[in-house]
């Protein structure tokens, strides 16, 4: 498993490619040189722990070291120890007592009130949920097993879905019993998903046999011909189902999770259906370790998750299966569903009417329309800074993590002279980065649909108007782009928002009421101007952190990405003929002012 070739390589291109010696690889992990040349040669096999402390000291994964191409043939002890894992580390953070963990490695079987023990591991180590089902069905005594429970079920269904069968399995079936112990689970919860199989089966048995029926019975041969393809297709699923039911029995009770985390993937689930542009959901640090590689935190904040592949698999495969063991969490889980429902219902229409009645749209830049400094940000303000100093301006020791913060926070030290010197050089530092910069999801599909509408737009920001218009350069061949105005960073930084100044002139200039006047942005600098200036803000709020700053700031309409307001504005776009003439710059005649009552 573990490849000296591997961990050389790892070495050699360690630090971006700069590579690394093997006596500072040593220094590092707490060993000496020759330690590590014996490794690389394959002449010593490094311990787990040891494992683990030289990917940790190389920054990449343990199992990167090891040669993986006989993975697939690995047992679950080999996966774990190739992790940098010992059975005492595995035992420890899943809270499993050693002889039961022991026994998931040999046999397969977890135990009974261990739940979610799969998924879990897969998250410790890092790899998918299958891998880690293969590593364990890679064990003999875990074949002889399934075999044995394979047959006894395989017996179960010829005794109650043979034509003519009526009756169903208890509990205290001998062979339900069997099966439950092979499984190593409480014969109640093994006795109703075996009488719900039972049940399909016979429903699809019940199908074949109408199919039968019409085919050698039927009005026609198209329709006889017809029947028998149906016919067999029924027998088809029926003996599928009857021949991997042990198999999938023993994958659900080794991946079970809690009624709690059940709960919590039934709502990621109903989310990614019902909110594809933010499926994530606040979460404790608990529930993210119940429910293991099942989900994930998509973003810097990693108490918000969002369901995985792997947990949209388990939640289609046995879904009805849990709806046995926790029938109470159903009603639950209508609730919150009909709340998603009525919640997105209730903004969309909000949204709708909004900018049904707008005149105007104005866009705040930075976290909105792009990231301007994706990564070097903290440089950026570091570089700043040392241009404050030098130009005799006192910068705190906490200084801000945002480069425009720093400049407001020098504002009221430093001479108009002082000040637009350090303006000039952060202009500069902005007009780099958005020549870099991209475009968000949803902004030029939302520009798109805007610029197709009577609605004036403009970008108010407290970036560099040459910065904005250098990220808009790309676009020119769109109509979107030639439609913004832009009105940048004031001369006076003491006037960029939350002071209004900007939102206000943006307003007067591109006319219209403010109370028809949209401020999309997504900061609580937005908010504040927004509402100082008498104009609706909608935020973008893209995780649950700043959706929270958002509201304490007074904001009601939130939405994820762009790409919800673009598709608002396309079904708004696509309403009657006759609705365009109520809008107030459509009427016929109009001067683009708003009534005096609006």
């Amino acid at each position: 498993m573990f490849s000296g070739q591997q961990l050389r390589e790892a070495r050699l291109a360690a630090r971006d490619g700069r590579g690394m010696t093997a006596e500072e690889l040593a220094h590092l992990t707490g060993t000496r040189k020759p330690q590590i040349l014996a490794y690389e040669n394959d002449l010593r096999i490094p311990e787990p722990p040891r494992i683990k402390d030289l990917a940790q000291a190389l920054g990449v994964p343990p199992l990167s070291l090891a040669d993986q191409s006989q993975i697939s043939e690995w047992t679950l002890a080999s996966l774990r120890r190739a992790s940098g894992l010992r059975m005492a580390d595995v035992c420890e953070e899943l809270g499993m007592k050693p002889h039961v963990y022991r026994r998931l490695e040999t046999t397969g079987i977890s135990g009974q009130d261990c739940h979610g023990v799969v998924p879990r591991l897969a998250a410790m180590l890092n790899v998918r949920v299958q891998d880690v089902e293969n590593a364990i069905s890679n064990e003999h005594s875990f074949h002889s097993r399934l075999t044995d429970i394979t047959a006894l079920v395989s017996k179960l269904l010829h005794n109650f879905v043979k034509p003519g069968a009526s009756d169903l399995p208890h509990a205290d079936d001998a062979l339900v019993r069997k099966i439950s112990a092979g499984l190593g689970r409480h014969t109640l919860a093994v006795s109703k998903i075996l009488t719900h199989e039972i049940l399909t089966l016979r429903e699809t048995n019940r199908r074949a046999m109408t199919e039968m029926a019409t085919a050698y019975y039927g009005a026609t041969p198209e329709e006889q011909a017809r029947a028998i393809r149906r016919m067999n297709a029924e027998h088809r699923h029926l003996a599928n189902a009857e021949a991997i039911l042990a198999q999938r029995l023993d994958i659900f009770f080794r991946s079970q999770l809690s009624v709690e985390a059940w709960h919590l993937l039934t709502k990621l689930h109903l989310l990614q259906s019902r909110r594809p542009s933010n499926p994530t959901l606040f979460c404790s640090a608990a529930d993210i370790q119940d429910i293991g590689a099942f989900a994930r935190a998509p973003g810097r904040d990693d108490q918000e998750i969002c369901i995985t592949p792997d947990g949209q698999r388990h939640f289609a495969s046995f879904r009805s299966w849990y709806e046995l063991q926790y029938p109470w969490v159903r009603n639950q889980n209508v609730t919150f569903e009909q709340s998603l429902m009525t919640d997105r219902s209730e903004l969309t229409t909000q949204l709708q009417q909004r900018f049904t009645e707008a005149e105007t749209v104005l866009f705040s830049f930075d976290g909105v329309l792009c990231r301007l400094f994706t990564g070097d940000g903290h440089a950026v303000t570091s570089h700043l800074a040392q241009a404050a100093r030098s130009l005799q301006l006192f910068t705190s020791p906490a200084t801000p993590a945002d480069p425009v913060a720093l400049l407001r926070s020098v504002v009221d030290q430093g001479s108009v002279q002082q000040i637009r010197e350090l303006d000039d050089i952060l202009a500069g530092y902005e007009l780099e980065a958005a020549r870099r910069a991209v475009p968000l999801p949803g902004v030029v599909q939302l520009l798109d649909s805007l610029s197709k509408g009577p609605w004036r737009m403009a970008v108010v920001t407290d970036h560099a108007s040459s910065a904005v218009e250098a990220f808009l350069s790309p676009l020119q061949t769109r109509r979107s782009a030639r439609t913004l105005e832009v009105f940048g960073r004031p001369r006076d930084p003491r006037l960029m928002k939350p002071n209004p100044h900007a939102v206000a002139l943006a307003a007067s200039q591109l006319g219209g009421a403010r109370t028809r006047t949209l401020l999309i942005g997504e900061s609580v600098a937005d908010a504040l101007a927004a509402r100082a200036a008498g104009v609706i803000f909608i935020g973008v709020a893209a995780s649950r952190t700043r959706a929270r700053m958002l509201r304490e700031a007074g904001a009601t309409r939130l939405v994820a990405t762009l790409s919800e307001l673009a598709t608002v504005v396309q079904q708004c776009s696509s309403a009657p003929d006759d609705a365009s003439a109520e809008h107030p710059l459509a009427a016929p005649g109009g001067s683009g002012q708003a009534p005096e009552d609006a």
